[in-house]
């Protein structure tokens, strides 16, 4: 490239474009930590990007924050989730992440597409230090020559190397594109007297603790490389690495998160990154060439979402983010978080504007940086607290912004039409409460992860009101940032800011499996009528039946078809134009009301108190369902044809 323009690339994010004072450098974030800096790492590693392996060192500096002492310290190696087909991985998925992705591995004969993370050594104060694998490989235990006391630091060497993988679940190459997530030996989470480390599941992601990574990368020097973090050397001159001709050193640093990603790609787009500040983030998107078009309705959705976190919970505090618009081929590795990074892929045509790619995309993954970047919840035992708030952000920011997924004056698709329609595939599998591999399968760990979580908070929201929802989830992101959230302290915080008693709205929603499902069942009108036999002093003497008052009269019967049973409003019109609005308690199966005069409509739960309301076309009632004539569906169609002409660039 020019390597001059690499040194001015950088210099210029070093020195910045805004106009006010600049409180942090590359080499130091924070005055204060915000996090409690747990587990610090300090790597060094070397890429053969011929042969997609690397070579690896780090120093791990770790803290005994737990209650009890420790003679054992395990280590995440999972990049052997790909070793070969024993793994728990494989087992459980088949090779793929999720039942709709196409990034499976389809050539198991061929040692490309299998990879791995071998353990070379570990040392602790200068002793080699014996281990054992977990309930697979993607975990190795380490006996420690001592017990680690409360408070304690202690400092671990690892050696290690790794075989990347072709692109499958968030990691791995494909074509001139290599994404290294999850790519060195990661510690689990010591909590009271017991370390957290699962192995690496197919329906799970990820749990660690925060710290402080400094990271030495040597590189082929035709590489371009998106990270984490901030760049610390290059400000002057490039770093050459004295044992490798051909390749340079990258310095990297980042302060209290607890991962670290990178990725690298041989192209001119990706040496000279896309800059541009916002709100005091400089933003760098390394955007595929064939997307170029499409480029800036990623930058607005990425700046959508740091204004509305920023406004909804707090301002974004890392100095930079990463965007990557991830090639097509390697899809394997879209749509994923890390720390001031993420993968969002675009699109080079789209005529109808569909907000899905890039806008939800980039705005969810986005939200990430909050929900279990910042908000460090446990991926593996409570998705939702990741994928679900994150959704539910996703959703809100997506309505605030652009209103709906795609529309036209006729028509909306909501922002939370996917998690609808997931939800209601398969709604009553599993609890929210359920860890991510226990679910029922691939499509239930959606539904509880990403699905169910949306429409909960949707329903919670409703029952609390939004100026006290905005204010539940404010308290919960600036409490429990840079720390381990449960859902025990979102319900905590909820019901404290709130004033409301959850244990109904936690029992049905959150640890149920039940449905919220009522209907109108049926609507009568008959003539009311008198006559026939009647009794007097005298003889019976029979009267021909006919109408008497009040004339016709009415019924409705409403059923609950679902296990949740809460109070539900019920509004009537009349044929003589009275309106009532009743309340049932739902406690029984299924209640009828009778009326003075036919019902002309109704509709359950006219207030939008129950967004989980199952099925709202059955939820109510007119007696001449309305006619769309020739001219309705003419510019229905006519609209639709013109939009996508518009979008095309014709007319």
């Amino acid at each position: 490239m020019g390597r001059r323009m690499v040194a001015v690339l950088v210099l210029f994010a070093a020195v910045g474009l805004a106009a006010g004072p600049r409180t942090w450098t590359p080499e130091k974030w924070f005055d204060k930590p915000k996090s409690p800096r747990i587990a610090n790492y300090r790597i060094e590693a070397v890429l053969d990007f011929e042969h997609k392996t690397l070579e690896g060192s780090e120093t791990i500096s770790w803290r005994n924050t737990g209650t009890a002492p420790t003679q054992e310290l395990p280590l995440h190696l999972y990049l052997n989730a790909f070793k070969g087909p024993q793994s728990l991985f494989v087992k459980e998925s088949g090779g793929r992440l999720g039942e709709d992705r196409q990034d499976r591995q389809d050539r198991p004969s061929d040692p490309s597409s299998w990879g791995y993370c071998r353990l070379i050594s570990a040392r602790m104060e200068g002793r080699e230090l014996e281990g054992h694998a977990g309930e697979d490989e993607t975990v190795h235990w380490l006996k420690l020559p001592r017990p680690v006391v409360p408070g304690e630091t202690i400092h671990i060497e690892v050696a290690w190397e790794n075989r990347y993988p072709k692109v499958v679940a968030r990691s791995g190459w494909s074509g001139d594109f290599l994404m290294s997530g999850q790519w060195f030996p990661k510690v689990g989470v010591y909590q009271g007297d017991r370390w957290n480390c699962h192995a690496y599941h197919a329906n799970t992601e990820f749990f660690a603790d925060f710290g402080v990574y400094d990271v030495a990368l040597s590189l082929p020097n035709a590489l371009g490389l998106a990270h984490t973090g901030t760049q610390t050397n290059f400000v002057t001159e490039i770093e050459k690495d004295p044992k490798r001709a051909l390749n340079v050193i990258w310095r990297l640093h980042a302060e209290d998160v607890h991962d670290f990603a990178w990725a690298v790609m041989p192209r001119e787009t990706w040496r000279k990154p896309a800059m541009f500040e916002y709100r005091g983030v400089q933003v760098f998107y390394f955007i595929n060439g064939k997307n170029r078009g499409n480029f800036h309705r990623q930058r607005r959705a990425v700046e959508n979402a740091l204004r509305w976190s920023e406004e909804w919970y707090f301002k974004y505090p890392y100095p930079t983010l990463t965007v990557i618009d991830t090639p097509k081929e390697a899809r394997g590795a879209d749509g994923m978080e890390y720390p001031t990074l993420f993968t969002a892929g675009s699109v080079a045509f789209d005529p109808l504007q569909q907000r899905v790619t890039p806008e939800l995309v980039s705005i969810h993954e986005f939200g990430h940086q909050f929900f279990q970047g910042m908000l460090a919840s446990n991926e593996v035992e409570e998705p939702w607290l990741d994928e679900g708030f994150t959704s539910w952000f996703t959703h809100k920011a997506m309505e605030r912004s652009y209103h709906a997924l795609l529309g036209g004056r006729r028509f909306q698709v909501g922002t939370d039409t996917g998690e609808w329609i997931g939800y209601w595939m398969q709604p009553s599998a599993d609890p929210l409460t359920r860890f991510g591999f226990r679910t029922l399968n691939a499509r239930g760990y959606g539904i509880t992860a990403y699905g169910k979580p949306t429409l909960v908070l949707n329903q919670l929201e409703a029952m609390l009101g939004r100026p006290v929802m905005e204010q539940v989830m404010r308290a919960y992101a600036q409490e429990m940032a840079f720390r381990h959230p449960t859902r025990n302290d979102f319900r905590r915080i909820a019901e404290r800011v709130s004033g409301h008693d959850l244990s109904a709205f936690w029992r049905d929603f959150v640890e149920g499996t039940e449905v919220l499902d009522y209907v109108i069942r049926g609507v009568k009108a008959r003539e009311v009528t008198q006559g026939g036999w009647l009794f007097s002093d005298k003889a019976p003497v029979f009267a021909a039946p006919q109408p008497a008052a009040p004339g016709r009269v009415g019924s409705i019967t409403l059923e609950r078809k679902g296990g949740i049973r809460v109070p539900i409003t019920l509004w009537v019109r009349l044929e003589n134009r009275e309106e009532q609005r009743l309340v049932w308690d739902g406690q029984d199966r299924w209640i009828t009301y009778e009326f003075d005069s036919p019902v002309a409509g109704a509709v359950l739960d006219p207030d939008g108190n129950y967004p989980m309301l199952k099925d709202r076309l059955h939820a109510s009632y007119t007696p001449k369902p309305a006619r769309r004539g020739f001219h309705y569906w003419a510019q229905m169609v006519w609209g639709a044809v013109a939009g996508w002409m518009q979008g095309c660039g014709i007319g």
